[in-house]
């Protein structure tokens, strides 16, 4: 099913009939209370849960609310809206990747954002929030190489994808698959750089085929064990595996690729919104503007890898040394960063020809 094709599909469904229960009470205008709410929130497991609710959730219930959390990737959160159909949602603000926002907000699962109640969206972006949308972290897509390997072989810096064509990484190059966020960007920088575009993205399967990678990975975990084991030199992944693997002690360094002749560097996004027909929008739209605060926002990107979209806890990240190393953190090099249009890009079709190229390597 093409990304049109499943886009008529959801469109047809919507998550109406919830009921209402009564509204939070207020202490102050300017001091809310939520006693009684219960808000339910959509978002990555694996510990990621526990991280927002350590920074942003306990905010919330400060002031008399009870959080809970629905843990799935956001494409499984999605099928959870399609199946609720004429049901209440089963929660109120959902955590959508890139791809998937267009899909929610096409199917209407959204309702508009109330962006007065979410004044800390001053320090994003203006690319980062609309009344459908405000945008919850990036990673920052690219190239974790062996610093040391590189050097002692005489490789030089990727500073684009095609320098992991070098015949001395042969046998040595990892690369993200298909079925893995982060792969469209791969595609998109690839074929940009090589003079395609998001709907020409032949210069990047001719990529993908060259480069012959000894595995494509399907969990980040696997590229970080092969550069531990020195089976893999390089590998295509976001920065913050780069953190990681070098405070696990291992000699990475990051690239952030040259994108034709001005970008540098390619951002995943993630995004947040209000589930239509919640009826809690006033509770959901302040745990928005808590999780995009800066001391959040600081919190996830020290404790999960993630790079923030509040530019005041970029600033302050800059005085880590390490991640000032690997991320990209003024305003001016994130905005000169390429993202994908999924409304252009067609990662349906993609993945097809990705697997026809993939198979007659």
């Amino acid at each position: 099913m093409t990304n049109l094709d499943r886009r008529q599909v959801l469109t047809g469904m919507t998550a109406t009939g919830i009921g209402l229960v009564a509204a939070p009470r207020f202490a102050t205008a300017q001091q809310p209370r939520f006693d009684g709410v219960t808000l339910r929130v959509a978002t990555f497991g694996g510990g990621w849960d526990r991280a927002v609710h350590k920074y942003a959730g306990v905010k919330l219930e400060a002031l008399g609310a009870k959080v809970e959390y629905v843990t799935a990737p956001p494409r499984d959160n999605l099928a959870k809206l399609i199946a609720a159909k004429g049901r209440p949602a089963p929660f109120d603000v959902v955590e959508m990747g890139d791809l998937t926002w267009v899909d929610t907000y096409e199917a209407g699962f959204l309702q508009k954002i109330d962006l007065a109640n979410v004044p800390n969206r001053k320090d994003l972006l203006p690319s980062q929030s609309d009344e459908w949308k405000v945008a919850s972290w990036v990673t920052q897509e690219g190239i974790v190489y062996n610093a040391e390997k590189f050097a002692a072989n005489g490789i030089p810096k990727p500073e684009r994808y095609r320098d992991l064509l070098n015949p001395k990484l042969a046998g040595k190059l990892c690369l993200i698959d298909i079925t893995q966020a982060g792969a469209s960007q791969l595609l998109v920088g690839a074929s940009i750089d090589e003079g395609g575009s998001m709907t020409n993205i032949e210069p990047a399967l001719k990529f993908v085929k060259d480069a012959n990678p000894f595995q494509f990975w399907k969990v980040g975990a696997q590229a970080v064990t092969l550069m531990n084991s020195g089976d893999i030199w390089a590998s295509t992944m976001h920065a913050g595996f780069a953190v990681q693997m070098r405070r696990a002690g291992l000699p990475v360094a990051f690239s952030h690729p040259k994108v034709g002749p001005t970008k540098r560097g390619l951002l995943k996004e993630g995004w947040l919104g209000v589930v239509k027909g919640s009826p809690v929008p006033r509770a959901a739209e302040f745990f928005i503007n808590e999780y995009v605060s800066a001391e959040t926002q600081f919190g996830l990107a020290t404790e999960r890898g993630v790079v923030p979209v509040n530019g005041q806890a970029r600033a302050k990240l800059a005085g880590d040394p390490l991640l000032k190393e690997m991320f990209l953190l003024s305003d001016a090099d994130v905005g000169n960063m390429v993202s994908v249009d999924f409304n252009v890009f067609n990662l349906d079709d993609a993945t097809q020809r990705w697997a026809r190229a993939v198979s007659t390597r």
